[in-house]
């Protein structure tokens, strides 16, 4: 081993560990000043009032403590995006990844340390403990291969479905696991279409891949996607069949709606990046400047615990402790603490991302945007074939999250300007990413229209 080499690396990223630290703390500290200014007469009030205890009511503390927060907010978007952040993050990334493979080329078991650090965060995480599968609607799997499983979901009360009923194939993403759109019975995005009474339901379960499953590229899952609308057609005697993707899921759905437009009938896309020019998000602004490349061949996958991490640092404060501290203000709301545990229980059960496939959508989509210029090849029948989204021509839905902060709703309303569908439609939800999943008013409101498009087509 280079000791001198070891060293200097070891040194470098420190320093620009602590660079970006730094810019935090900063955000953190301004965005305090900021909001005691702001807070200034009734902080000043507070202290004089009270016959001269200078004490501060709850009220002011707490006034102080959501200003603070809402300028983090702020702060943050910004700082997070910009070119000196980046830029330090890049090469903090590059210096870790150098100091990784210096140990792994002078023999040590890298690999087993990092399955040995997996196995240990995932045996503390209290949520994850907690059975999944009790909360599910009841389905049977009608296909499996690898990892991967298609389900078809039983009408409720029934073996099976009385009458013909359109089929809607759903192909969840491979970022953490499909239960978000099954949370529990109240909030259930396949509950809600699955009583529309007119949907067959179908879901594409990535199900946990592993090491031995880090060369499944783009073109592996675009074939699970093909066998599944295989065996859907061949189960409901349907030429063509509706498809519903959700994030990079719809990547997927959209890639195949692209190279095999005679089986679908529509196309339902839930807050899909499409017009990656248009995805001004952290992540996107992060995933476009980190060497993807070289983390690939050194890790092999793309980590879910580096995924947690990832979504955490966009807003630590935001995600790591407020949340908690809106669960203890709302312990007497049983719902609401129940959906918050199932939430939690799905957000840190990240199962990591085969790192062909990763490196696949990260350089052709993030850096080059090629999903959209054309220039996307995917292989087929031992030929290379073009993506062209102009050879969709189906009605196509595009479900957008008005503050969602993982994919730009610019960059999801971009796909009508490159397909040839004449039905063009756009459903709008208030909130963030994760809420077109679970809030209320997605269950009240849009996914009884989103049955509705697709019955009346």
């Amino acid at each position: 081993m280079d000791m001198n080499q070891l060293t200097s690396t070891f040194l470098d990223a420190c320093l620009y560990g602590l660079k970006l630290s730094n810019i935090y703390n900063s955000v953190y500290l301004r965005a305090f000043q900021k909001a005691v200014t702001e807070e200034r007469k009734g902080v000043i009030e507070a202290a004089m009032g009270g016959g001269g205890k200078g004490t501060i009511s709850y009220n002011t503390v707490e006034s102080i403590y959501n200003k603070w927060l809402k300028n983090v907010d702020e702060e943050l978007e910004a700082e997070l995006k910009s070119e000196h952040f980046t830029s330090l993050l890049s090469r903090y990334t590059r210096l870790l990844l150098e100091q990784r493979s210096i140990f792994r080329k002078a023999g040590y078991p890298v690999d087993y340390l990092d399955r040995l650090f997996d196995w240990y965060v995932r045996s503390h995480l209290v949520f994850s403990l907690i059975p999944k599968e009790s909360h599910l609607a009841p389905y049977d799997v009608v296909y499996r291969k690898g990892k991967a499983r298609l389900l078809h979901y039983r009408a409720f009360g029934q073996e099976a479905p009385t009458a013909k009923k359109q089929p809607l194939l759903i192909i969840y993403a491979p970022i953490n696991t499909f239960h978000i759109l099954d949370l529990n019975p109240r909030r259930s995005v396949v509950r809600d279409l699955l009583t529309s009474d007119g949907l067959d339901i179908y879901l594409l379960d990535w199900g946990y891949p592993d090491w031995n499953d880090n060369h499944l590229s783009l073109e592996d899952y675009l074939g699970y996607v093909n066998d599944a609308v295989i065996v859907v057609k061949d189960q409901t005697k349907e030429n063509k069949i509706s498809i519903l993707g959700y994030c990079w899921g719809g990547i997927f759905a959209l890639i195949h709606a692209a190279l095999n437009p005679e089986e679908v009938r529509n196309l339902v896309l839930m807050a899909v990046p499409i017009d990656f020019s248009k995805d001004d998000t952290i992540l996107a602004r992060w995933s476009k400047v980190i060497d993807v490349d070289a983390m690939m061949d050194e890790f092999g996958h793309m980590d879910g615990q580096a995924l947690d991490l990832g979504f955490l640092m966009r807003n630590p404060p935001r995600y790591g402790f407020d949340k908690y501290l809106k669960l203890f203000q709302k312990t007497y709301d049983s719902e609401f603490v129940d959906t918050f545990i199932d939430v939690e229980r799905w957000l840190y059960d990240t199962p990591p991302i085969p790192g062909v496939l990763h490196r696949q959508i990260i350089n052709d989509c993030y850096k080059n945007n090629l999903l959209v210029s054309g220039g996307m090849e995917i292989a087929k029948d031992g030929k290379k074939q073009k993506v062209n989204l102009k050879k969709i021509s189906v009605p196509v839905l595009s479900i957008i999250a008005e503050k969602d902060d993982l994919v730009s709703p610019a960059s999801s309303a971009a796909i009508n300007d490159y397909i040839s569908s004449q039905d063009k439609s756009v459903l709008n939800n208030p909130g963030g990413h994760v809420a077109l999943c679970i809030s209320s008013n997605a269950h009240r409101k849009l996914w009884p229209e989103v049955a509705k498009w697709l019955l009346s087509r």
